[in-house]
């Protein structure tokens, strides 16, 4: 699941992940892009995520923080949440502490992986499209994300459409289609079936379809 924002979701799109997860307990597994002492910003996101249906949360660091002995019991959470902030140091911690393979064995288990902003735009399989919102403080080099989708993701477009003539420029030296997507919307992608929830535009070769 690709999404912009936890706050203000579109109705059904927050009526289907209810339905994703089911009504049985279900563990998540909270990934933040970068070490949050305080937990700010998850304390700030779990009375969203705890209306969506999950029950108990695994707060996994995988930056300052980190410890590797924490592997099994995040690797036994029902799912995985990655997300926002800066894209290109979410990514280097994620490669650093090689969590990218566990992540892809956990979706090909079954288990559903959220990820808002830089967490969706990791899924794709390049970050390329990150330069429209972060800087790369960590002078990454190696841009290739989960690979789990086949398209790029560019979220918070209600806030981004002044970008729309670079985008279509951008777009003309890529492959694969760019899906453009409003906070509060998103993309499920349940097997082989994608789902739109909102206002979601495609881009692709220099056209906005």
């Amino acid at each position: 699941m690709l999404l912009n924002d936890l706050r203000n979701m579109n109705p059904a799109l927050k009526n289907r992940i209810k339905e994703l997860t089911g009504s049985k307990p279900f563990k998540l597994a909270y990934i933040p892009s970068r070490t949050d002492k305080e937990r700010w910003y998850f304390e700030k996101a779990r009375p969203e995520l705890t209306g969506l249906g999950f029950t108990d949360f695994f707060y996994f660091d995988v930056d300052q923080e980190y410890e590797e002995s924490q592997l099994e019991e995040f690797k036994s959470c029902d799912g995985i949440f990655l997300s926002g902030e800066n894209t290109y140091l979410f990514l280097k911690n994620l490669q650093e502490r090689n969590i990218i393979s566990f992540i892809k064995e956990m979706v090909q288990e079954g288990k559903p992986l959220i990820g808002v902003s830089a967490g969706s735009m990791i899924m794709s399989k390049t970050i390329k499209i990150a330069t429209f919102h972060d800087e790369n403080e960590v002078q990454l080099n190696e841009l290739n994300g989960l690979g789990l989708v086949g398209f790029e993701f560019m979220p918070h477009w209600n806030r981004e459409k002044h970008q729309l003539d670079r985008l279509l420029k951008y777009s003309l030296l890529q492959e694969e289609s760019i899906y453009t997507c409003d906070d509060g919307d998103g993309i499920v992608i349940d097997g082989d079936t994608i789902e739109f929830y909102g206002e979601i535009k495609e881009i692709l070769k220099g056209e906005l379809l």
